[in-house]
């Protein structure tokens, strides 16, 4: 818990003084010491966004943290970019002994969190089939 506290003070400080742009810090909120909301929206620059979170899941880990939890408002606009494929988690956590989590928040509640380590058929049951309401 120690080591989490400090990693959270550390990278906040770190955050804080880089130059990304605004929109990505507003997309990206901590809520606790190993969890963010991420507020992505359709035509978010998924290249960026990746690079930001790289970026956090670095710090965090070069502190001790073993994963990141991120609160996802949006889900279907990252699913249509694709941020939500294997491949794509796998670019994102690089060579990183991270694991991502992720929990879809809605109106409807919250979906149990899904990992970045999880296969294509686990992550499509979590996404309407499309034309479906």
């Amino acid at each position: 818990m120690e080591n989490t506290l400090h990693a959270t003070r550390h990278a906040d400080k770190s955050m804080a003084s880089s130059t990304i742009r605004p929109t990505l810090q507003n997309c990206i909120v901590p809520v606790a010491p190993t969890c963010f909301l991420l507020q992505a929206s359709t035509g978010i620059d998924i290249a960026a966004l990746t690079a930001h979170i790289h970026e956090i899941a670095k710090t965090y880990h070069a502190y001790g943290a073993a994963n990141l939890t991120f609160i996802v408002s949006d889900a279907q606009a990252l699913n249509v970019e694709g941020f939500f494929t294997p491949e794509h988690q796998r670019v994102l956590l690089g060579d990183l002994a991270i694991d991502l989590r992720y929990l879809f928040a809605s109106e409807l509640g919250v979906v149990p969190y899904i990992s970045s380590l999880r296969t294509q058929t686990d992550w499509a049951k979590y996404f309407p089939k499309a034309g479906a309401r």
